[in-house]
């Protein structure tokens, strides 16, 4: 009895097709290319149950009351059996699933991917095992009867056997047609083992069906007829494994005896289209269902008869007219092929015939296999075509170049797909938006992060809201338009003080929502009519304004607004995005009108949005993070790789938030998915930002990384003082401290370096004149006497470039001028020139003058004090003028003078280039006048008198301006001795014994060098003796030759005299002021 065959019936849309029987056999189960997953009772049935599992399905399974699907969100989904209920997600791929198989309980799953990766799952645990080396998309999977190893095919050309528990190759054959992806293939290659004792592996291989023996891994037998004319893409046994079949591209099935090896029945495609998917019937061996590439669903009945004969190769079934147009047809597929090139004219048919070579293609697997219109509409005119003998046959010339990159869909960023049974709508830095639905629940959960803010609430989803956004005034949502039922709009203002909380607005009919966002206090809609509609959250309709292009997306920040639409076509695989920056609060204007959206190569939008400090910015496919670079016209910059972070090929990172101070970035981790599920409630890692310099492994980038990072992000609290915020200068110092750092760490590694051009471009770009004068101090320090003097003169023009007009507005705001006191004008002289505020300037005048107190004049002091020992010394970059005699204070001589601005009539110091740096502050000292003590007391002429003792006691006691110390030695007056200068004093005359050709400067740097290299411990005990806490061992000796012989007798006169010599030389101030007093007059007199 020969094989009869049911007609065919649509089943799904063009593409590949793909199905399964289920455990009864009573059941057929399809998947498409149109996303849907249908439930046959039996061939014949008009009525088959639908179930929605994605957009395009790719693969499908049945066990145990439960069916699974492999659709484009790159998952393997289970479903209720035939209720098609969601049942969770088995795995996920970084690319579709092509292929996927389970054990005979159904608790083990083997599914191939076209991110070139296997996985073996345990269903119920959802645990799995990875097998890499595939250098291609997989093109199908089988499991082992025991479950220990799994064989694979692919689009490298091989056929590998991979042990589960090692996660290696056992085996591998070239045998298979290579090819860049599976769309692309000439061959599925459904390989399988034997069933039951799995003791040969069947592969089917170009015209032939190959049979390897485990054990050795050799060819043991192989299968063919003369039936077959092209390749065998699918090979399967028997539920009772007596028979084999298998199936071919040019739809003929043929089915062997497995004992006999002899062909025993044979049937063909009525259409001759290839066959993507073959199922025997577990019921018996009389029923085989098929699938083809058009979407068609057939059966042959009665495959095998027990008492037909064996058949010839040339059977009646067979269509006599086969072969007939086989070389039109390769002709006409040619022509329409998608490089555009019809015929044989392609130029690189010759350059390269390895396919394989191509550029390899991960996502949009099986796409072009739907696309088959041009060949059917040719093959459709072939058969109505004249076939009059030599007649020549035309067909409509193809499109030539590449064909446009589809257009990315709007979509609404922190939210997940929307065919997802249990999805995010919206997750922010405010809350969360969770959308069930469900044939027993469509409902929407609305979650905050403080619950300060609102208590958690709970809608009911009657009107289909697919779209949301939360914020802490209001919650969105928005609906699609029906047939009969137009776009609508939501909004629950819980912030309200009034009792109605909740409103809504449809839409003009015709208009649909495709994205909205949240503001402060606004609420904004963009629709298919390229409109974007402005609301208050209380429901007035503000504004509207039209965008050029089809929106993407849209996101709001207090008063900013940000849109992405598309601005046209881009170059091939990938997207033209524009931009559009709005304020539309009080200060309404425009940021951003159009400018271009820069993706990485070949990927799309998946994130946009605000930072929490409100800078915008995008997160692509490519996992890469840009931020809006204000400083820099508005240009945007890569802050981080979400993908340098992931652990794997198929782990992603989903994008909740994106912080400046502190710099996070905060995301999910999505392991073998790009979306997070909804339960278990996910956890939010935390990434750092690293900008993308070159050379990161060098001290150097990586200073210049912290610099330029710190900078970057900090640019928002500028912006937000234009805006008219109050920043604390605190956190403006604490975010820019990293980048002072940076800053002198990379001038340190420069001037090291001997990169001393380098190390004054660092310096221009230090922001103040402090760092300046730290950077000169370690150039000294590095004895580089140039490079000191080239930032000498960097700091030098610095401050000449500081704004007059904001010093004379500062001046002339001062309290002493609005007063009218013409005596309290400052520290800055009548003729215009500004005194040094540090321990070094005059402020005799001061005292003089009679406007400062004595309290006053003490706590300055000591404030001045603490400022030369935080700063250190800095240096003097004002030019040196002849003291001049104070004069009337004039209207123009009140306002303040650059104080680096040298006069014409005043008199300046010539200064040879080169060693002015330090020369000036020397020159300082020696030119200044004796200072007036600023003593105030009751009686005018002991102050007088106070005053003339101090200095004629200090003039009478050294000529040469010394003064003897307790221990003996002579300084200079109101200064100690340095530490070197005592290690000088007491070893120069063993340095000038070991180096006597050296002059007095060689001598002086010789025992410099040698101070430097004594250990700290010693250094630090000559530095307690220049402080006076430790006597030297010459300081003791002195003393004891000073005093040798004293009785008690002398000693208490010697006291008695001492107290005497006090009492008369009282000051009426307390010691320590006065004290204070002469030390500061001394150090100015230095």
């Amino acid at each position: 009895m020969a094989p009869s065959k049911k007609p065919l019936r649509y089943a799904h849309s063009d593409g590949h097709t793909d199905l399964c029987y289920d455990t009864s056999g009573r059941y057929l189960l399809t998947c498409g290319l149109d996303g849907d997953a249908r439930i046959w009772d039996g061939v014949e049935d008009d009525d088959a149950i639908s179930h929605r599992a994605g957009d395009k399905v790719y693969a499908i399974a049945f066990k145990n009351d439960r069916f699974f699907t492999a659709s484009d969100s790159n998952s393997v989904q289970a479903y209720t059996f035939p209720d098609g209920a969601p049942d969770g997600i088995i795995t996920r791929f970084t690319s579709p699933v092509t292929h996927m198989c389970l054990n005979s309980s159904g608790s083990t799953l083997v599914a191939g991917a076209s991110d070139f990766s296997i996985k073996v799952v345990d269903v119920e645990s959802c645990e799995f095992r990875a097998l890499s080396g595939h250098e291609a998309p997989v093109l199908s999977v089988a499991l082992h009867p025991n479950e220990d190893m799994v064989a694979s095919s692919s689009c490298d050309g091989t056929v590998r056997v991979w042990s589960i528990v090692d996660q290696k190759t056992v085996q591998s054959w070239k045998v298979v047609p290579k090819s860049n992806d599976v769309s692309l293939s000439k061959t599925l290659c459904r390989l399988c083992w034997e069933p039951q004792t799995g003791k040969n592996l069947v592969v089917p291989v170009e015209k032939e069906v190959h049979v390897y023996e485990r054990d050795s891994w050799k060819k043991v037998h192989s299968l063919t007829d003369g039936s077959i004319k092209e390749l065998v893409s699918i090979v399967t046994f028997s539920p009772c494994g007596n028979y084999l079949a298998a199936s071919c591209v040019d739809g003929v099935v043929c089915v062997w005896d497995w004992k006999t090896k002899k062909c025993v029945s044979r049937t063909k495609h009525d259409k001759n289209l290839m066959i993507t998917a073959l199922a025997w019937n577990p019921k018996g061996n009389n029923e085989m269902a098929y699938c083809d590439n058009q979407g068609q669903l057939g059966l042959i009945e009665a495959v095998v008869s027990a008492d037909a004969p064996e058949q010839d190769p040339v059977d009646g079934a067979m269509d006599p007219t086969e072969g007939v147009f086989d070389d039109d047809d390769d002709f006409l597929l040619r022509a329409t092929g998608d490089d555009g090139i019809p015929g044989g004219d392609n130029p690189d048919s010759d350059q390269d015939d390895d396919p394989f070579n191509l550029p390899i293609k991960k996502p949009g697997v099986l796409d072009d296999l739907q696309s088959n219109d041009d060949v059917t509409s040719v093959m459709s005119d072939l058969d109505g075509a004249d076939s009059t003998a030599g007649a020549p046959r035309t067909s409509a010339a193809p499109t030539l170049g590449p064909k446009p990159t589809p257009l990315q869909k709007a979509f609404q960023s922190g939210s997940t797909p929307e065919h997802l049974s249990a999805r995010f709508m919206k997750w922010n830095s405010v809350g969360i938006i969770r959308q069930y639905s469900s044939d027993e629940e469509n409902s929407i959960d609305v979650e905050f992060h403080d619950t300060a803010i609102h208590h958690a609430m709970h809608f009911n989803n009657d009107s289909g809201y697919t779209l949301a956004d939360v914020s802490t005034e209001a919650v969105v949502l928005a609906a699609e338009a029906d047939d009969s039922v137009p776009s609508k709009l939501f909004c629950m203002h819980f912030a309200s003080w009034d009792n109605s909380k909740d409103w809504s607005v449809t839409m003009p009919d015709g208009e649909n929502i495709e994205a909205l966002c949240l503001g402060g206090g606004w609420i904004a809609v963009a629709t298919d009519q390229r409109n974007v509609r402005l609301l208050s959250v209380g429901g007035v309709q503000r504004e509207l304004f039209s965008i050029p292009g089809p929106v993407v997306s849209l996101a709001g920040h207090h008063d900013q607004l940000l849109v992405v639409f598309h601005r046209g076509t881009g170059v091939p695989g990938d997207q033209c995005l524009g931009c559009i920056l709005l304020h539309v609060g009080s200060r309404r204007k425009s940021l951003l009108g159009g400018e271009s959206v820069p993706l990485s190569p070949r990927s799309t939008l998946n994130w946009l949005g605000f930072s929490a400090e409100g800078t915008p910015g995008l997160v692509d496919s490519s996992g890469v993070v840009r931020l809006l670079n204000r400083s820099l016209g508005n240009t945007w910059i890569q802050v981080c790789n979400t993908n340098h972070h992931a652990r794997g090929k198929s782990d992603h990172y989903w994008i909740v938030g994106v912080h400046e101070n502190p710099q996070q970035l905060r995301c999910i981790m999505c392991k073998g998915s790009k979306f997070p599920p909804t339960l278990p409630r996910p956890m939010v890692s935390v990434l750092p930002y690293q900008l993308p310099l070159c050379e990161l492994s060098t001290e150097k980038s990586q200073y210049e990384e912290t610099l330029l990072r710190s900078r970057l992000l900090s640019n928002h609290l500028s912006v937000l003082e234009t805006q008219g915020y109050e920043v604390d200068d605190s956190v403006k110092i604490e975010m820019l401290k990293p980048a002072q750092e940076a800053l002198m760490k990379l001038f340190a590694l420069s001037a090291r370096s001997d990169r001393e051009c380098r190390a004054v471009e660092v310096c221009e770009m230090m922001p103040d004149q402090h760092t300046l004068q730290l950077a000169i101090k370690y150039a000294s320090r590095l004895r580089r006497m140039q490079l000191a003097e080239r930032i000498s003169d960097v700091a030098r023009r610095k401050a000449e470039e500081e704004t007059p007009e904001n010093q004379e507005e500062d001046y002339l705001t001062a309290p002493s001028i609005r007063s009218g006191r013409p005596e309290a004008v400052g520290r800055s002289g009548w003729n215009g020139h500004r005194r040094p505020t540090t321990k070094r300037g005059l402020i005799g005048q001061e005292e003089e003058e009679g406007g400062v107190s004595e309290d006053e004049a003490e706590e300055d002091m000591e404030q001045e004090d603490q400022t030369e020992e935080t700063t250190g010394p800095r240096l003097n970059l004002t030019a040196k003028v002849a003291e001049s005699k104070p004069s009337e204070p004039t209207a123009a001589s009140l306002l303040r003078k650059n104080p680096f601005k040298v006069s014409t009539p005043q008199k300046t110091h010539t200064v040879v280039k080169g060693s002015k740096v330090f020369d000036d502050m020397a020159k300082e000292k020696k030119t200044l006048k004796s200072p007036t003590l600023p003593l105030t007391v009751s009686d005018s002429k002991k102050k007088a008198s106070s005053q003339i003792k101090l200095f004629k006691a200090k003039s009478t006691k050294s000529s040469e301006n010394k003064k003897p110390t307790e221990n003996g030695d002579t300084i200079e007056a109101g200064k100690k001795k340095t530490a070197y200068q005592l290690w000088f004093q007491e070893n120069q005359t063993d340095i000038s014994e070991e180096h006597p050709e050296l002059s007095a400067e060689e001598l002086q740097t010789m025992a410099a060098e040698k101070f430097r290299e004594l250990p700290k411990e010693e250094r630090q005990v000559w530095l307690k003796k220049s402080r006076g806490e430790v006597e030297s061992d010459t300081d003791k000796k002195r003393k004891r030759h000073a005093e040798p012989c004293l009785t008690p007798q002398e000693v208490s006169q010697k006291k008695s005299k001492t107290t005497e010599t006090a009492e008369k030389t009282k000051n009426p101030l307390s010691q320590s002021t006065n004290s204070k007093l002469a030390n500061f007059a001394f150090s100015k007199l230095e």
